[in-house]
């Protein structure tokens, strides 16, 4: 196996791409997003993440090549999905038909002796019963005589080329000659693989994995407001609740989002009906969810209508680092005060500058000291390294009276400020009169 074809160069994709080529692969990708393809046109990723530019420039003018479509004389052994599976919002079912239209993408290509490889996250039963008639309809071939494998991914943004070598590689297939291929192509990438009896056990895998995640950072979130209905600090009785007992840890309180746990719980959950297990898993994500209202709850307690707010850390995440904005709950938080009728000025580490300016949310501004000039409230909503290097005491020099700081994840918890005018919260304190 040489020639990989990669449908979707999105942040799966194009990770996924960068260490096949590096582990010798021919890549032919697949992309329609005309800002994606402007990116690799000038070599480089669309989204931050550590040496991805590197390779995309070193493999380029060799093995890479990407265009709108695949080429009708193209020799491709492997075709590897990686299209997203957003929601449809009304009704948070899972919406294929980017899936179906990756599917389409190969129909002059395609003769059912090829590997098909799928990552997009998806409900379970998906890939046996959406993905093989659609390949047994373009092929003639009858769906037991398909090379499928549905092999997750499972990369946490920021990270992701280092844990494509070292992470185990689950791999589930329709039958045991793409078995033998899919490990024949995973294993070149790391040597940890993980066989699973069928499609549907590799889909649940991923289901699993984060709506596993996304369950206890709720625990974490329900702890903390419960420990302020005491008016206690509930990141402190959580960190003493964890420190050097081993059966113990959870986990700190904070936002739950990003491009995956926002959703694949509601994908986890499609087709099952209503049940405990559903209601259980669905009430921990909208309890992620409503600390975005918490927050919007906090701005207006502080009675300051006409002050100027800003946010940092528009990203959904901030360690390790982004420049994702998808699901990120700093976004939405930023939507609803701006409905709120506030003023607003923006700032992010690593978020793109017109990504956020087309948010059309308030000004932009690339320095955090700029960004705060004038505000009275500073939200700063995720946890980038880069607040460690800034003295909150001379960035706030520039602020104007009365001082009011959410500080959602504590990155400024070693600097004391003791001024009547400034108060500074957490989340951990954020319901408490401090």
């Amino acid at each position: 196996m040489k020639n990989i074809g990669i449908i979707g160069l999105g942040y799966v994709g194009l990770t996924l791409a960068v260490v096949c080529l590096e582990k010798g692969y021919n890549v032919f990708g697949v992309e329609i997003d005309s800002n994606i393809k402007k990116h690799l046109s000038e070599n480089k990723a669309h989204f931050f993440e550590p040496g991805i530019d590197r390779l995309i420039n070193e493999y380029s003018k060799k093995s890479f090549r990407f265009a709108d479509k695949f080429e009708d004389d193209m020799n491709i052994d492997a075709f590897i999905v990686t299209v997203g599976t957003p929601l449809i919002e009304n009704t948070k079912e899972p919406n294929y038909e980017y899936l179906k239209m990756a599917i389409g993408s190969i129909l002059n290509l395609y003769t059912g002796k090829e590997l098909i490889i799928l990552r997009s996250t998806v409900s379970v039963g998906t890939t046996r019963k959406v993905v093989l008639p659609l390949l047994a309809q373009i092929s003639g071939k009858s769906e037991d005589d398909l090379l499928v494998a549905f092999c997750p991914e499972r990369t946490i943004e920021g990270k992701a080329i280092a844990e494509l070598r070292e992470l185990p590689q689950i791999i589930g297939a329709n039958n045991e000659e793409a078995m033998v291929m899919a490990t024949e192509f995973f294993g070149k990438i790391t040597p940890n693989l993980v066989k699973v009896d069928s499609l549907e056990a590799a889909e649940l895998v991923k289901l699993f994995n984060n709506t596993y995640r996304d369950i206890s950072f709720a625990i974490g979130n329900v702890f903390n407001s419960i420990a302020q209905s005491f008016h206690i600090d509930g990141i402190k009785i959580i960190e003493d609740a964890n420190y050097g007992y081993k059966r113990s840890n959870i986990p700190m309180p904070g936002f739950v989002g990003g491009p995956c746990l926002e959703k694949d719980p509601y994908i986890l959950t499609y087709r099952m009906g209503h049940s405990e297990e559903n209601e259980f898993i669905i009430n921990a994500r909208e309890y992620n969810k409503s600390l975005e209202d918490k927050v919007v709850a906090w701005v207006k307690k502080m009675n300051m209508k006409d002050s100027l707010i800003t946010i940092s850390g528009l990203a959904f995440k901030g360690e390790p680092n982004t420049s994702d904005l998808r699901g990120s709950n700093a976004v939405e938080i930023a939507k609803k005060l701006k409905a709120a009728g506030y003023k607003l000025v923006l700032h992010d580490f690593y978020a793109k500058k017109n990504e956020l300016e087309e948010l059309a949310l308030g000004q932009v501004c690339g320095e955090l000291h700029e960004a705060i000039q004038n505000s009275s409230i500073l939200l700063i909503l995720n946890n980038n390294f880069q607040y460690s290097n800034i003295k909150l005491e001379e960035l706030i020099t520039s602020m104007k009276t009365p001082i009011k700081i959410l500080d959602v994840w504590n990155v400024f918890a070693c600097q004391f400020i003791e001024k009547k005018e400034i108060k500074i919260y957490n989340i951990g304190n954020m319901d408490m009169e401090v």
